[in-house]
């Protein structure tokens, strides 16, 4: 018997066809028939064509350019079931899935979110496979190495430990509190509503029952621009309400600021610091997950990591101080006011 009000999966996808396939192949064999909604975000025929070819079973929107915490918020008003399961294009659901995630809010009434961790995928190549061991360090990602890598058991956790790309969320719970997703961000919308579920009261659960397959960016550019959007939108939410900050997510942008005026005043000081970091990025490294031949990678792409992620930040909160100067009711960088 499916649970009180339905599953409604909600996903917004472009300029990815196979991985939007894959997708929704897993989604519609994985049982539950739970109602799905993907909308394009833009102009893309080949996402749409993907979408076509499963007929009834996916309901198709094609949505103007927008930001995605707009497109979110407009899937979800579409949406006829009480629990909004967001996946993201590039995930594979393991089979029973939903299945586990009815018997979870079963198991658990009153609580209002549900989440799991992240697998890694048997086709992934070396460079994905060293990005996914990097983000389930505790030297790539802090507290937040959870959304990253595989969860055990299931247990009440804090909203740091949820993550977008696999999030159930009860739209009673939303509606009853006024919440949706925060518009015009670049990244990191689901942390802010997260910590705004959990200011009002939101009872969280985290199982390794909803763990799914996750692709991380398979070429270094790819996954540079990620990390950059990923701190450009850490510092606008940070800007935006005390309820988006995590002072973990200023450590990176911390150490690159100090570390300007200590290449001038305390070179000797600096030099040490590099050294030290360098210590504690190869034990990192070597005490990962990832195979021996790609601890390399790992070792190498932690401070690419950090940088990418600082620079992102200050760029947040540059633009976002300028918008707040420039009086604009929505930021330059948002399209969603191309909307009809």
């Amino acid at each position: 018997m499916p649970v009180d009000g339905g599953i409604s999966v909600i996903l917004i996808t472009r300029g990815r066809p196979a991985l939007l396939r894959a997708c929704l192949k897993s989604v519609v064999e994985g049982g539950g028939r739970p109602e799905i909604i993907a909308g394009v975000n833009g102009e893309d025929a080949a996402s749409l064509s993907v979408l076509g070819s499963f007929g009834a079973a996916v309901r198709a929107v094609n949505l103007p350019r927008m930001c995605r915490g707009e497109a979110r918020n407009a899937l979800a008003a579409l949406a006829g079931g009480r629990w909004l399961c967001f996946l993201d294009d590039d995930t594979v659901l393991p089979s029973g899935y939903f299945a586990r995630l009815e018997a979870l809010i079963r198991a658990e009434p009153g609580a209002a979110v549900f989440g799991g961790g992240q697998l890694l995928s048997p086709a992934a190549g070396s460079f994905e496979a060293a990005v996914y061991a990097l983000l389930a360090s505790p030297w790539g990602a802090g507290p937040f190495t959870e959304r990253f890598s595989p969860v055990e058991g299931t247990r009440g956790a804090g909203p740091e430990k949820f993550i977008l790309c696999n999030l159930t969320l009860d739209r009673r719970f939303l509606a009853a509190h006024s919440l949706s997703f925060e518009g015009h961000l670049s990244s990191a919308e689901e942390n802010l509503l997260l910590n705004r579920m959990a200011a009002a009261g939101a009872r969280m659960v985290l199982s390794g029952d909803l763990n799914i397959v996750h692709r991380r960016r398979g070429d270094p550019a790819g996954f540079l621009r990620q990390v950059f959007s990923s701190g450009r939108g850490r510092a606008q939410i940070t800007l935006l309400s005390p309820r988006g900050f995590s002072a973990f997510t200023l450590l990176p942008a911390a150490a690159l600021f100090l570390a300007l005026p200590a290449a001038v005043q305390a070179a000797g000081l600096l030099i040490r610091a590099v050294c030290a970091y360098a210590a504690v990025s190869f034990a990192a490294a070597a005490l990962s997950a990832a195979r021996p031949a790609v601890r390399p990678a790992v070792l190498m792409l932690f401070p690419a990591l950090h940088v990418s992620y600082a620079v992102g930040w200050f760029y947040g909160v540059a633009e976002g101080l300028l918008e707040r100067l420039s009086g604009r009711s929505t930021p330059r960088r948002c399209r969603c006011e191309e909307m009809p």
